[in-house]
């Protein structure tokens, strides 16, 4: 069975995480470990990384993923934005290692049109750098998510994620994190039966099966290859619910960490957290009725 949960908040702390996810049936939590629309990060005390250490066994979290900043771009050709979109992944590097948070999520960056090959590069060389810089942190699995294409990102196809790892120097220190939502942008069409087996050959063929380390679970509000990354409600949107289930049935997936990121809001994922185990007990019941909160992550 999958260990399933939600991207919840941190707010008054870290260590206010753990009991959120339990509240709302978690059994993985994801965080933003700092304010990921700011530049300015409030350092975590030793106080709150005690709490936050034995807060997660308290509550019977197992997996937990940071999601590092929106403000990250890896690809970036302005030589200041880089500068601090490196020194903002490497910041929440070590408030991972700090807080004892083993996978470290962050989308790949956008080449803003100095192209593919060149963004694919640039990624690459950052990461190198980050990983020659933190050799003592390799307790915290670097993990790439896939992207729904929109604009100039690199990584909505799984090949563009492999050819970043291809030129990395320690490999072992990464894995990757699918998004449904996004794969289904990226026109991965998961959500009939030959396609989710042809998206899962396409990551094998590309990446190795062997590099996924967790899946964000998220419908989508547009179609199959829009590009566009705006997420729906478990089987509310354009993908429906049987690619859910057999995420978390599929053995491909079922032991995965699995995290939700709907505009559910926390009752709401409750909610779809008991949805998606119950469809590992059996035929699915019928899907939750919940409000859509319009909040996007």
């Amino acid at each position: 069975m999958p260990e399933l949960g939600a991207h919840v908040s941190a707010a008054g702390g870290p260590q206010r995480a753990p009991e959120r996810g339990r509240e709302i049936g978690c059994d993985c939590i994801q965080v933003f470990t700092r304010n990921q629309r700011s530049w300015q990060v409030k350092p975590i005390s030793d106080e709150e990384a005690t709490a936050f250490r034995q807060a997660r066994p308290a509550q019977g979290i197992g997996t937990v993923m940071s999601h590092a900043s929106y403000l990250i771009n890896l690809a970036a050709t302005d030589g200041d934005k880089h500068a601090k979109a490196q020194a903002g992944l490497e910041s929440e590097l070590e408030r991972c290692h700090k807080l004892g948070i083993e996978l470290l999520n962050f989308h790949p960056g956008s080449h803003t049109g100095a192209g593919m090959a060149n963004g694919i590069a640039t990624i690459a060389d950052t990461l190198n750098a980050i990983c020659r810089n933190h050799p003592d942190k390799t307790d915290v699995t670097l993990v790439l998510e896939n992207v729904a294409g929109q604009g100039t990102a690199v990584g909505a196809d799984f090949r563009e994620l492999a050819a970043i790892l291809e030129r990395l120097e320690a490999p072992e220190r990464f894995g990757v994190c699918v998004d449904t939502a996004h794969a289904f942008a990226a026109g991965y069409a998961l959500h009939t039966p030959e396609g989710w087996e042809a998206m899962w050959q396409a990551f094998d063929d590309a990446l190795g099966l062997e590099r996924l380390v967790a899946l964000h679970l998220n419908d989508s509000q547009p179609g199959c290859g829009s590009r566009k990354d705006r997420h729906a409600l478990i089987g509310r949107g354009a993908i429906g619910p049987e690619a859910f289930q057999r995420a978390v049935t599929d053995p491909r997936t079922r032991t995965l960490p699995q995290f939700l990121e709907t505009p559910a809001g926390p009752a709401g994922w409750a909610e779809e957290i008991r949805w998606l185990r119950a469809c590992t007990q059996g035929p699915p019941p019928p899907l939750p009725a919940i409000e859509d909160s319009g909040v996007q992550l």
